[in-house]
Formats: C-alpha cells, sequence, structure tokens
C-alpha cells in the first residue's frame, strides 16, 4: 500500500460573497484577479500561482434556462478541446432547481507544464459563476485534491435580490 502524504486541514474559514460562499483553508493566500473580473482567487502558496481555487461571478444579462443547457454543454466542452494538449476525463451536466451545472475534469498544457482542472459552470438566473480547482502540475493537483473536494463540496450560490 502506497503511503502518500496528503495535506494537513489546519482549519477552515466561511468565506462570504454577495453571491457565493464556501469553506476555505485559513491558511491559505488570496491572489487577485489580475483583470476587472469579479471573483476571489486562493492558493495554498503565494509561492505557486498556478495551484489554485477560483470564483469568477458574470452577468450574462440574459436570463439562464433548462432550455440552454444542451448548448451550454457544446460550447463548455468546445473550449476546453481549443486548450493545447486537452484530455477531458470526465464531464457532466445537471439542472437542480433553479440552478444549471456544467462540470469537468480534465488536463492541458500550459506554458510546456501539464496541468489539471476541476471546473465547475453554474448558471443562475443571469449569472454565470465558474469555480475552478487547479494543480500547477498532474501532482499537485492529486495532492491538493482533498482541499479542493471541501472547497467544491461547501461551495453555496445565493439567491441575489435584482
Amino acid at each position: 500500500m502506497e503511503n502518500r502524504q496528503l495535506p494537513a486541514f489546519k482549519g477552515l474559514n466561511w468565506y462570504k460573497d454577495k453571491h457565493f460562499s464556501f469553506f476555505r483553508p485559513i491558511d491559505w493566500t488570496r491572489f487577485d484577479w489580475s483583470d476587472e473580473r469579479q471573483g476571489v482567487l486562493f492558493g495554498p502558496s503565494p509561492d505557486d500561482p498556478a495551484t489554485l481555487f477560483a470564483v469568477d461571478v458574470k452577468d450574462l444579462g440574459v436570463k439562464v434556462t433548462a432550455d440552454d443547457l444542451d448548448d451550454l454543454k457544446a460550447g463548455f466542452i468546445a473550449g476546453i478541446e481549443q486548450l493545447p494538449e486537452s484530455r477531458i476525463e470526465s464531464q457532466e451536466s445537471w439542472v437542480a432547481g433553479p440552478v444549471l451545472g456544467l462540470e469537468a475534469k480534465y488536463t492541458f498544457l500550459e506554458q510546456e507544464t501539464t496541468r489539471k482542472r476541476w471546473i465547475r459552470v453554474l448558471y443562475r438566473d443571469t449569472r454565470q459563476i465558474t469555480v475552478t480547482a487547479q494543480g500547477a502540475t498532474i501532482d499537485a493537483f492529486h495532492y491538493w485534491l482533498p482541499m479542493f473536494f471541501e472547497l467544491m463540496m461547501t461551495f453555496k450560490i445565493h439567491t441575489v435580490p435584482a
């Protein structure tokens, strides 16, 4: 049996934004987006900005409905396939009440390094919320997967009055 190192949970804080919230490790660093995106970036080390948990919120200006799911899924998959040397490991889509969801785990090449990503794109009303867990390498992704799982599974979308 392999004796693999796993990250240690030192504690979790509830991160809350008007559009979303989730538990995050207390010792992770918050990064700023390099552009004007609305959302947040956290990572386990300030020296490794490519290993991250990110949330990006966009108002699409149009209400998304379950009738849009097939088109959204096609665009989602096409976007992933445009990444260099992308390989989709798993994908799914769903409708849960007012929320539509797309999810994929995949690898791709960036700056001569193969990265691994777990992404969820959630739609509610006119908002698209993209939630990304990424390892700078495939090994980094698997090392941080227990933390990424906690972040993803505690992620909540808030109802925001129009």
